[in-house]
This record gives structure tokens, sequence and C-alpha cells, in this order.
């Protein structure tokens, strides 16, 4: 009995396993090599080249994704070898796109590229639960397919997660009551095989085919319905009210909104787009009255809020200039008003083109040859260059002759081309600057000290930095056998906040712990040592060592950069890059 149980259990994972390599042939073969991929990076440590690691990450985890979208979508094309073509087509062009990824130099700004990639994931994404529907005479077969999709790979996950946790604890136990000692790679092997491989097959499995795939009966939630009428609704009122009394407010004062108007519309928005969906398959069934009011005319009440949006947006452009978040914030604005418009003239008969208009749009502004990051970089080096014309100074300027040219503008001046410098740094990198400054030329974080007059106190600000070579040849420390890398490679914010009374001691306390997992120690950096390595230039600081709290443990510092304000005294903002070696 127990045997032929058993024989039940094994063939139907079996048939499970055999249908879904049936039907998505491709994208088993992408999960099951993404799984290896993992237990190899496991097994040997992380090992191999960080960027190679990197790029085949993402070939195989956006394989799975670009491979699923074409098997569903070439389930509703008749010519096969139409499909097979169009699959060698995207896949060659994926292998191409990882190919360039991977020959990237490591000082190239990756904005430009992140972005129009981002673009891409993102229509890549919604193509595989609206492309299968073109042809449908509503949105309810493709509704329905999201729904259940989304709650397919929930599900998936879920048990994904319970078996990992629960394999996990059962090889726990083994140590606890037996003895026997388990390495940790032994969990992560666990974690891979539980929570990819096993979720991906069982999402792959569940994935709706056929008539299912094809569901054209509306099946409204009650418990969905319920929250929309009584707490979607209701907050979506709140917003409308506080934005017109704001707006009746200004028109009073006669004064512009503010920038946060913005976001609060931007919210308004998507909570106006998510009761559409909500309440598509409830209209579609019963054809309420009332429904169909909220779903054509609440864009129509949303609408004259995307002005003051407008309005808003057109004062910081005037006020600050072009940015990359702006110019994508006035295309969200104009984006707004189609969906409003479009939904008030359609009835709402229609809400599928909502995502997918989004993100052709987002599409086009980030990854054709000319896009916005781009015009934002020709506009602000086209503004600096301006400005630069009229010295008779040779470029690239050296550091100390870009102080004395802050020094010479006016302050209003200063302010804006300094801050388009610190923007074309971050964003873009060095390298777009190059030809301007030299690479040791130190821009003022006014905005960060909450000033915009870089003239008439510029004696106030403090500012040092320095960085090695990336060829230097590092000794490691004698009795010293470890090293980690500072910062984490996974830390957001990279910059220390010291309190400024510590500049009178002379010394500044480094807590490594937050940037390092809670491994490391505090570690002491001498003022005056980094005053004196801001004296080499960029590339040439020799790698300093300081002492850490603990004496097992030393720093060897590799870049920074310090800022501060005498006269404001607010906290030092320290940036440290380096290695801490133990013993």
């Amino acid at each position: 009995m127990k045997g032929q149980l058993l024989h039940k259990v094994f063939h139907t994972l079996t048939e499970a396993f055999q249908n879904c390599l049936r039907r998505f042939p491709s994208t088993v073969c992408f999960v099951l090599a993404l799984t290896v991929y993992l237990v190899y990076l496991v097994a040997t440590d992380l090992d191999d080249d960080r960027k190679l690691v990197m790029v085949l990450g993402y070939y195989f985890s956006i394989g799975t994704l670009l491979s699923l979208t074409l098997h569903l979508w070439s389930e509703e094309i008749k010519s096969k070898i139409k499909g097979v073509i169009v699959h060698i087509v995207m896949h060659v062009l994926l292998i191409a796109d990882t190919v360039y990824l991977y020959s990237l130099s490591p000082e190239q700004s990756l904005t430009e590229i992140g972005i129009a990639h981002g673009a891409a994931i993102l229509a890549l994404w919604l193509s595989a639960f609206f492309l299968s529907f073109i042809k449908e005479k509503n949105d309810i077969p493709s509704w329905n397919f999201a729904s259940y999709t989304v709650g397919a790979f929930v599900t998936a996950n879920v048990v994904g997660l319970i078996m990992s946790g629960g394999i996990s604890l059962l090889v726990f136990s083994l140590r606890q009551l037996f003895n026997v000692d388990v390495s940790w790679n032994c969990y992560l092997y666990i974690l891979i095989i539980c929570s990819v491989l096993l979720p991906m097959l069982l999402f792959l499995g569940m994935l709706p085919k056929d008539e299912q795939k094809h569901n054209r009966e509306p099946q409204p939630s009650e418990f969905l319905n319920g929250t929309i009428h009584f707490l979607f609704l209701p907050l979506m009122a709140g917003y409308l009210l506080v934005l017109y009394v704001y707006a009746a407010r200004i028109f009073i004062s006669w004064e512009l909104p503010t920038g946060w108007v913005s976001w609060l519309v931007v919210a308004l928005m998507a909570g106006c787009i998510a009761i559409e969906f909500g309440l598509y398959p409830v209209r579609i069934q019963e054809k309420k009255p009332i429904n169909e009011w909220i779903a054509r005319w609440l864009p129509a009440l949303v609408l004259p809020m995307l002005v003051l949006m407008t309005i808003g947006i057109i004062r910081r452009f005037n006020d600050y200039g072009v940015t990359i978040n702006r110019l994508y914030l006035i295309t969200l604005n104009i984006w707004c008003y189609i969906v409003c418009i479009g939904l008030v003239f359609t009835k709402a008969r229609r809400i599928s083109w909502i995502p997918i208009s989004f993100s052709i749009l987002f599409l086009l502004t980030s990854a054709l040859p000319v896009n916005y990051a781009s015009i934002t970089r020709n506009i602000m080096r086209s503004s600096v260059e301006k400005e630069l014309k009229r010295t008779n100074l040779k470029l690239p300027l050296t550091r100390e002759q870009y102080d004395d040219w802050m020094e010479s503008l006016p302050t209003e001046t200063a302010v804006q081309v300094n801050d388009k410098f610190r923007y074309l740094r971050n964003w873009f990198g060095r390298k777009s600057i190059a030809d301007l400054v030299d690479k040791d030329a130190s821009f003022y974080s006014s905005k960060n000290y909450g000033t915009t007059d870089i003239t008439d106190d510029s004696d106030s600000f403090v500012s040092y930095s320095g960085k090695s070579s990336h060829q230097v040849s590092i000794q490691i420390p004698d009795g010293y056998h470890q090293f980690i890398v500072v910062p984490d490679g996974d830390i957001k914010d990279r910059y220390f906040h010291i309190p400024y009374d510590y500049l009178e001691t002379g010394i500044l306390p480094v807590p490594l712990t937050t940037q390092t997992n809670n491994k490391n120690d505090t570690i002491f950096i001498d003022l005056k040592t980094m005053e004196a390595l801001d004296n080499h230039k960029y590339n040439q600081m020799p790698p300093t060592r300081f002492k850490c709290n603990s004496d097992r443990c030393l720093f060897m510092l590799t870049s920074f950069s310090l800022d501060y304000n005498k006269k404001r005294k607010d906290a030092l903002r320290l940036r440290i890059e380096g290695y801490l070696f133990k013993k």
C-alpha cells in the first residue's frame, strides 16, 4: 500500500515536471541553469569575478522572464516557425546585451544604461500579462489571467519558504540531537532549491492554459469590491478634499503650489487607477450605475488636480533647471492627463491600455539613443561649458582654480554651477566632466548644509578628499590573516554623520558596525592626517593605516571625502573606503 502511494506521488510529480517541460521548455532550462549557477556560487564562496557573477545572474534571471513571455505569446499564434524564429532572435539579443554589459568599463556611468534596462524589464514583465490577449473584445481574460498568475506566484513562493524552513529545521535537528556537523553551505543549498527551483516549477505548473487561460467570465471578488467601496473610495475622497481646498487657498492668495503637491497628486492618480482595475470585473458583470459613474467620473475629478502638478513641476524647472527626475515627472504628468481623459471619453470600457501605454512611454524615453538621461547630461554640460568659456583659464581646471573661480562668480551663479557639476559627477561619473575639471576638484555640498550662499560663506566650508590608485599595491600588515572590504556592497547610504564636537579632539570615531553587518570595530581617524592626504592629487593618495578600538583590527584607507561647515556646526559628512584587516 505504501509502495503504491509513493509510486503515485512520484508519478504525479514527474508528470507535472514533464508538463512544465513540454509547455515551457526554455523557461525550465533557464530555471535549472539559474539554480545550478547559484549552487556553484555558494560552493566556490563567490571567488569568481564579481562583474561576471552579476552579469551571469542577470542573464539567467532575465532569460527566465523572457522565455516565459515568449512561450505564453507563441501559444496564441498558429505559425510554429514564426514562434521559433522570434524565440531565437530575442535570445540572441539577450546574449548580445549580456556581453555588452560585461564589456562595460568599471568607471563608466551606469545611469543611462540602468534606466534603459529597467524600462525594458518592466515592458517584458507587463507583456507576460497582456501580450496574449490583444485580440480579446474586453480585458476580462487578461484580468483573470493576471489575477490567477499573481496568486499562483505568491502561493508557490509561500510553499517554497515553508519547505525551506522545514527542511532547514530538520537538518539543524541533526546537529542538536546527534552532533552531526552540518556546513552552513548546506542551508544555502536548501534555500536555493526550495526558494528558487521548487517555487518556479510549481508556478509554471499552475499557470492556466487553453480555455482556462482565456477565461472570459467576470470573476469579481466580494472582498476586493468591499475594500474599494468602504476603504479606497473614502481615502480618495480625503485626498481630493485636501487638494481642492489647497487649490482654492493658493488661488485666493495667488501663489504657486509647492513641490510636495506633485507627489500627493501622483498618489491620488495611483489610487484612481487601482480603483479602475479593482472595479472592472464587477462592472462588466453587474453593470450597476454607481460603479459605472465611479469608473467614468473619478478620473474627471482627478483631472483638475493634474493642473496643480503641472504648475508645481514648471516651477521646479524654472527654479532649479533640468534633471532626470523632473523630466520623468513631467512625462508622468502628461501620461496622467492622457489616462484621465481616455477613461472619461471611453467610459473605462478597456483598462489594459493604461499599464501598456506607461511601459511604452517609459521605454521610448529611456531606451532610445536620445533619452532623458542623455538630454539631462548634455543640457547640464552645455550650461557649465557656457560659464567656463567666460574664463581665460586652461581646461581642465585644477582644484585651486575651481575654488577661485567659484569665489569669483555671483552667489546664485556659483551655487547653480557647483550643483550642476555635483549632479554630473554623481549621476554620470567623473569621466563626464574630466575634460572640464581635474579629478581631485571638490564640489561643495551646499545643499547638505542648508545654505545657498557659497561666496559669502566660503571661508566656513571645509572639504577634504583623496583617493588611491586602483593599481597601487597594498601590503598585508604582519600578523593579519583576513580582511573585509569597507563599505559593504549592500549599503545604500555610504556616508557617516560624525557629531561636530569631535572636531575639538581632532579624532573622528567611525563605527564600522553600521556598514559591515555588525562584524567589525570602530576606527579612529586623525583629522590632521586627512588634511595631509588632501594635498595629494586624485589617484595618488597613498593607502593609509588607522587604528581601531580593538588591537586585533587595523583599517587601511584607500578613498575618503569629508565636508563640514564651521559656522553652522552641523554633523560632519564622512565617506570612507578601504580594507579592515583582522588577526
